[in-house]
């Protein structure tokens, strides 16, 4: 999937891809036939609306066609409390099935049901939280999927984000603006990653990286995918090597980094558990 142009990823088909990591046998067709089936439901309602109220704008009625099916009918809202931290929270099957997740897979669902139903919506990446951008023939307006499809002015994104991430600041231009399909797969798994890391999974979370280091290879991958090979069970002097690898690499090109020290200690301790071992 990754491997197409970005104008051929289907996001949610990525993400189903992703909970089939979990859940061996998912019928991804299946799940992409329900999307269609949510969309043809929102085309109908919007059809219907438009004949019997022909004088009221069209994205108007689109638009409520749409978070009517989603947020009314099929009841999609956040996960809260703990279910927010839980690794399901970020899987496409559990959260249409459920109708609860993560503002990233609210949002995603949102754009797929949009796009099949004839109609234009895109994620937005705010800083902490995500969104999106209902793009009507005369109108934008940014929806949070998460809070049942609430419109967002400008000021009241920046109020989102500051409760979500405990800071004020304004948002920039790039901040509300369609995000590519690589970057909402990387948040997903990033997301994925953090709620098994909190779980102590550390065989999953590792398999999550090597994942986002073929989408987006970056440094502080390999650094974490070489703190993880030191916590999941295999060879023992396999795993240490190529941790050893991974963390002095790190090490290597980011001599900067705050952690860098920090890294460098861990791979010099890595690398005089081998000598013991030989």
């Amino acid at each position: 999937m990754i491997a197409r142009p970005d104008a051929r990823i289907d996001v949610a088909e990525a993400c189903l891809w992703i909970a089939a990591e979990e859940h061996p046998g998912l019928d991804v067709a299946a799940y992409l036939a329900r999307l269609d089936e949510l969309a043809t439901r929102v085309r109908r309602r919007f059809e219907l609306a438009k004949a019997h109220r022909s004088n009221a704008d069209s994205d108007e009625l689109a638009l409520e066609a749409l978070h009517t099916v989603l947020f009314i009918d099929e009841g999609f809202r956040g996960a809260i409390g703990d279910e927010y931290q839980q690794p399901r929270s970020s899987f496409m099957d559990d959260v249409l099935d459920r109708r609860r997740g993560l503002p990233i897979l609210l949002s995603i669902v949102y754009c797929a049901v949009a796009t099949r139903a004839g109609m234009d919506a895109v994620g937005i990446g705010l800083p902490g939280h995500f969104i999106a951008e209902f793009r009507g023939n005369g109108m934008h307006v940014l929806v949070d999927p998460y809070n049942l499809g609430r419109r967002l002015t400008h000021s009241e994104c920046e109020e989102l984000v500051r409760v979500t991430t405990g800071r004020k600041a304004p948002l920039l231009s790039h901040h509300v603006q369609a995000q590519p399909p690589r970057a909402i797969i990387f948040r997903v798994l990033s997301n994925l990653k953090n709620a098994y890391m909190r779980q102590r999974a550390h065989a999953k979370a590792l398999d999550v990286v090597e994942r986002i280091l073929r989408l987006s290879p970056s440094a502080e991958q390999v650094r974490d995918r070489g703190l993880l090979l030191r916590q999941v069970p295999m060879p023992r002097a396999v795993n240490l090597t190529a941790a050893w690898l991974d963390l002095s690499l790190y090490a290597r090109v980011m001599p900067e980094a705050p952690d860098a020290s920090r890294v460098t200690e861990i791979a010099d301790g890595i690398w005089k558990q081998l000598g013991r071992m030989n």
